[in-house]
């Protein structure tokens, strides 16, 4: 069981944010810019297997183990952070994530063969788990998680948006070796940034604590360890939607007779789009908390699918693609803003690229399944629709449950 003392929201904000080391703009800079380090792979890993394929020629088998190894790692990393970032000094932490992705990077641009180059991918993807996991926990460490979670996630966006146009132009020049080289390259400068990371969680133990207006603690009130485990579980049936959308609504397109520059410049100006959602979620938090825009968006999520399993056509697949581009990273930050309001200590929030890279995997293979029965786009536009409405009902549930134990984290912003 976790504690947490009654607050008023007030002075919660002008008094325990003053006092918070993972709120001042050092720490926070320093848990984005670790990110970097943390996501590059995931971003760029359709590009980096596409690279891989023409300058090693490796099978499709082949490059399907490959990119597994890589987030394979990562899953493997954000476990290990999550029991650990509590424990011992972040800094070390996310030190020993950086040399691991250098460390694997480097002897992927010596490992031509493909058991060594597994191995080295996973290495690489193990410190990619730790450092992304020890961003998450750190960022979760703040009273403001709605505004600290839109500063990650509008920069991983543009970031991403820029892996997607640099890579092709270092593939063209040095090949898959170039990619590995980038890699690098960025984990190197970032380890200058870790003396600004905080060395420890806030508190003592993990526990959440608020003072009362005078200062003095009041009663406190007990949340259920499940709570935070069901947050992690709607993550999990979240990004089963995300895994299974993304990896077929180019062929959901194309199956329609939908041109492929149409679907290109739609799905182009959708992830341009979606930086909105990180900049309208933070207005939206200080205005109505976090819980209540995510069980907005998640209806939103759930109706777009359904719309899409109902028919495809031009006009049905812009809106998709703007509503999914937009309510996605909307909906991750009041994810990562729910749950880090229940836990300050961030040993969940590091969990929650796991949570996300196993079921990204899971889901192209389970939509893939659905295709291979002849049940149509249709079908996985409903499991879609599925996976939003289950992890609708999981907030829902823990919303209620903190109504009745801690109100004032209930609509915390």
């Amino acid at each position: 069981m976790q504690s947490i003392s009654k607050a008023n929201n007030e002075h919660r904000d002008n008094s325990s944010r003053n006092n918070n080391v993972f709120d001042q703009p050092a720490a926070i800079f320093a848990a984005v810019v670790l990110g970097f380090a943390g996501t590059g792979v995931a971003m760029g890993l359709p590009l980096l297997v596409g690279s891989m394929a023409e300058s090693l020629g490796f099978s499709n088998q082949q490059l399907g183990w490959l990119a597994s190894s890589d987030m394979g790692g990562l899953f493997v990393g954000s476990v290990l952070t999550s029991f650990l970032v509590t424990r011992i000094n972040r800094r070390f932490l996310a030190a020993a994530g950086l040399f691991l992705v250098i460390l694997g990077n480097f002897i992927s641009t010596q490992s031509p063969d493909l058991l060594p180059l597994m191995l080295s991918r996973f290495c690489a993807g193990i410190g990619a788990g730790v450092c992304y996991s020890t961003c998450t926990a750190s960022l979760a460490g703040s009273h403001n998680s709605a505004r600290t979670f839109s500063i990650l996630l509008f920069v991983l966006v543009v970031m991403n948006a820029f892996i997607f146009y640099i890579f092709p132009i270092i593939d063209g020049k040095w090949g898959v070796n170039g990619l590995f080289i980038f890699y690098l390259l960025e984990a190197v400068p970032i380890l200058l940034v870790l003396p600004l990371l905080p060395r420890y969680c806030h508190e003592e133990t993990d526990e959440v604590v608020i003072e009362s207006e005078t200062g003095s603690p009041e009663t406190c009130l007990h949340i259920p360890e499940i709570l935070p485990r069901l947050c992690l579980a709607a993550v999990f049936s979240f990004y089963i939607l995300v895994g299974a959308y993304w990896a077929f609504i180019e062929r959901a397109g194309v199956a329609v007779n939908i041109s492929t520059d149409f679907i290109s410049g739609t799905l182009t100006w959708g992830q341009i789009f979606s930086i909105s959602g990180t900049v309208l979620a933070v207005w939206l938090a200080r205005r109505f908390g976090q819980s209540k825009p995510l069980l907005f968006a998640l209806m939103i999520m759930v109706l777009t699918m359904l719309i899409l399993a109902w028919r495809v056509d031009n006009i049905t697949f812009v809106f998709s693609v703007f509503s999914f581009s937009f309510f996605w990273i909307f909906i991750d930050v009041f994810q990562l803003g729910t749950l880090s309001n229940i836990d300050h200590s961030g040993r969940y929030a590091a969990l929650v690229p796991a949570c996300q890279g196993v079921a990204q995997a899971m889901a192209p293979s389970m939509a893939g399944m659905l295709l291979a029965y002849q049940l149509g786009y249709s079908a996985v536009m409903v499991m879609c629709a599925l996976a939003a409405a289950l992890a609708l009902c999981i907030y829902i549930y823990v919303y209620r449950e903190l109504l009745q134990v801690a109100p004032e984290i209930a609509d915390a912003d």
